[in-house]
């Protein structure tokens, strides 16, 4: 009953040429949720990807304007119609160290982040401003560098409701369960929800069968939404598509079937491992 777009509310499709603002994506997948009873969560206003090159282009004073005019266009145009957005996607640097070297950071500085919440905050007041980033599911350097981000944002005052784990996992090594509940309670001690934003579970470097891939492939689905169903703070779960026909990960990391649907759009034993847990079995 909750749906994010992967693409299409992202600034090079909604923005493509300075100024002018498009949205037949984004729309489409608005108009689909509210036919079908669902909520949609907004992905992402700001992000040091997908980008139109002329962003980059931009001087310092230029960059601003842009930064703004684009939070305020694209976060107004869908106000009312989404229940969050992914406000800043990806902002922490891979070593845990600090934020990642961006055009934003380098032509804005680092309030940069503090500055995208309280814009959309202006431009959407109702929905849930979300901070989102992966590799931080777990403890460890990244993801206490994104409790330090969130956790300075909330003492001044910035307005940040929650933050997103991606979970873009393989079967073969992941974050320990005890680890991401705590980093969950952590979170949500600081008066954050937390959802799980863009869950797959890669299964080519499982040894055996395919049947034996996904039945290893089912139990972690199964046990990290478990996760997310014990702790008060995890509001949702969000698979990153929902069929292994169409999957970013094949491009990325080499052919795998991550998701709760195969290729044909018949549910694997992943769907039943995320019914189970949403059922407490």
């Amino acid at each position: 009953n909750d749906l994010t777009a992967e693409w299409e509310m992202k600034w090079d499709p909604t923005e493509n040429t300075r100024g002018t603002f498009n949205f037949p994506g984004g729309d489409a997948i608005v108009a689909f949720a509210e036919a079908n009873g669902m909520q949609v969560k907004g992905h992402a206003l700001i992000w040091h990807q997908a980008l139109p090159g002329w962003v980059a282009s931009l001087s310092a004073p230029e960059l601003r304007i842009a930064f703004e005019d684009h939070i305020r266009g694209v976060a107004g145009h869908y106000r009312g119609q989404v229940r969050a957005w992914d406000v800043v996607n990806e902002a922490i640097d891979d070593s845990g160290r600090g934020l990642r070297d961006t055009v934003f950071l380098r032509g804005l500085g680092a309030d940069y982040v503090a500055e995208a919440f309280r814009l959309a905050r202006q431009a959407d007041p109702d929905a849930e401003l979300i901070y989102n980033d992966y590799s931080a599911e777990g403890l460890g350097d990244k993801s206490d560098a994104v409790y330090d981000l969130v956790k300075g944002l909330k003492q001044r005052g910035v307005p940040i409701d929650g933050v997103g784990m991606q979970m873009h996992i393989s079967a073969t090594g992941y974050p320990s369960l005890a680890n991401i509940a705590a980093n969950m309670r952590r979170l949500g001690a600081l008066g954050l929800k937390v959802n799980i934003s863009e869950m797959d579970v890669r299964i080519s470097d499982v040894s055996g069968d395919l049947t034996t891939r996904l039945q290893v492939q089912r139990q972690v689905y199964h046990d990290i939404v478990t996760v997310c169903v014990a702790e008060p703070a995890c509001e949702s779960v969000t698979f990153w598509g929902f069929t292994d026909a169409h999957t970013w990960v094949d491009a990325f990391f080499g052919p795998d079937d991550p998701l709760l649907f195969d290729e044909r759009y018949y549910a694997k034993p992943a769907f039943s491992g995320v019914e189970d847990a949403y059922l407490g079995r």
